[in-house]
Formats: C-alpha cells, structure tokens, sequence
C-alpha cells in the first residue's frame, strides 16, 4: 500500500502516536480507523511482521472506546462492562489477542453491581450463581429459582458449543478450513449447534415457557447490557455466552485501570513494539 497526506497535525494526547507529518510513504497494510478492531488488526499483523499503518481521522485514537480528561475529570465513551480479561483462560478474543501480543492492562476485579428495580428497592446483585438463588426467590417468587435452573440446563449444550472455538480460529477464505481442523472437537461441538445458535432466544423463551416476569426482566436486562437489546431479539450464541460466563462459580467482572484509553494503550503498544508499525491521528 502506498500513503500520502499533507498535513502537520499532531494530537495532543497521551497515547503513543505520531502525528500525520510522520506517516511512512510505504506499508504491507494500511488500517483505516483506530477503533479496537482496526488496532486488534494492526496489532497482530505487526506481531507477524508486516508492516503496519493505522489512520485515524479523529484526534483521539480508541474510535467508539476512548476516553479522555475535561478540567481534571475522566470521561468515558467505551464499553461499562467487561469480563474475561483477569483470568488466562478465557474465550475473549481481545483477551486473547493481548497474549499473543505480551501486551495487556491492569485490570481491576468486582463480583456485584448496583441494582435498582421499578419499586425503587436497591439491591448489589452478585454475579455467579453462589447468592443468585437468594435473589430470584426474594424478588422472583419461589417459582423462579427452579425456572432459571432449567433454563440453565437447557442453555448448556448451546453455551458449551458458543465458548469451544477460539474466535481466532475464524476467517473469511478458503483456508479457514486449516485453522479449524486445528480444534476438531470444538468443530463438531459447534456446528452439531450451529442452527440452535443463530436462532433468536425468543424461541428458547417460548419452548421452557418462561413467564416468570422476574426472570425475563432480568435476562432482558442482561442482555440489554450486552448490546442494548432485549433477550428476545438476542441470537441464542450471544445468551449462551453470557450466562456460562457470567453466572460460573467464582466468576468476576473486570475493568481497566485508567479506563477504556488503557486498553487502547495497550493495541497501540502491540502495534508499534516492533518498530515497524505506528499509528497516526
């Protein structure tokens, strides 16, 4: 690939880039946009050698995730949720990708979140299933302990087949083939799900004749955090995940110390700690 731009602009920021004035005129690869996907691209392409080029338009690298400081208060855009990243077991992708890069961020660890229902009551609800029983009879009824239960045993298989393949394994050509005959068991677990798994939860809902309005309106909530829409309209590899992740014993919830800007630190370090690679604003 072959860049040119004319412009002096440098960002003020803390992040490791360099301004537009330093761009390289050559490059294997050329990411268009610093949002976490194009520097997880930028980040493992640079780890394999090639030669990396990262633009971004706006001032501030990280796109949708990044944050930034007003008169000494931190502001955030990114995500409020994230799991996976304090254990080294774990099938999050980014996870994933901060081993193969030797890069990461501190990361801090909670098991509760602040929880308001339409009464008003307040409650810190904890993740894991170690208080959750307590909290489904108190507010659910004692109809619903057994119906989440249920839904659990019938959520395993499909939660099993979301969590068996490395999402590193997946690609988009015909070589796709070798790296998923690198995990054979994991292959046969997902696809002998493959259909269930793209099928709205809606479905699952209807089938265990969930009507516990407690437990709807929590996996609604759930998966409302997840990506803002209610667990009907979820597809059944996105619940299944969820909840064999969150509802685990010993499970946590993690959080980046310094915000969604340290994860984005910590791409751009994994792109640029060869040398050969770098990130422009």
């Amino acid at each position: 690939a072959f860049v040119q731009l004319s412009t002096n602009r440098v960002a003020r920021t803390k992040h490791f880039v360099s301004g537009r004035d330093q761009i390289p005129e050559k490059a294997d690869v050329v990411v268009i946009g610093s949002g976490l996907a194009g520097l997880s691209c930028a980040a493992l392409l640079s780890h394999c050698d090639k030669s990396v080029v990262v633009l971004e338009s706006h001032d501030t690298p990280g796109g949708a995730a990044h944050s930034w400081t007003r008169r000494g208060f931190h502001f955030e855009s990114g995500p409020s949720l994230y799991s996976g990243f304090s254990t080294d077991r774990s099938p999050n992708p980014l996870k994933n990708i901060f081993q193969i890069t030797g890069e990461d961020c501190e990361w801090i660890t909670y098991d509760r979140w602040g929880t308001v229902l339409p009464s008003g009551k307040k409650f810190a609800a904890k993740i894991g299933p170690e208080e959750f029983g307590d909290i489904l009879l108190e507010h659910g009824g004692p109809d619903a302990p057994a119906e989440f239960e249920a839904l659990m045993k019938r959520m395993k298989p499909l939660s099993d087949a979301a969590q068996a393949l490395t999402s590193l394994a997946l690609r988009e050509d015909p070589a796709v083939v070798v790296t998923l005959m690198k995990y054979p068991g994991e292959l046969f677990a997902t696809l002998a799900q493959g259909q269930k798994l793209n099928e709205p939860f809606s479905n699952i809902i209807k089938e265990m004749d969930i009507k516990n309005k407690f437990v709807k309106n929590w996996l609604d909530m759930l998966c409302f955090l997840l990506q803002g829409l209610p667990a009907a309209g979820t597809m059944n590899a996105v619940i299944a995940y969820m909840l064999a992740d969150w509802y685990r014993p010993g499970v946590t919830l993690d959080f980046p110390k310094g915000g969604s800007g340290a994860i984005v630190d910590a791409l751009i370090r994994g792109v640029e700690k060869k040398g050969k690679s770098s990130v422009h604003v």
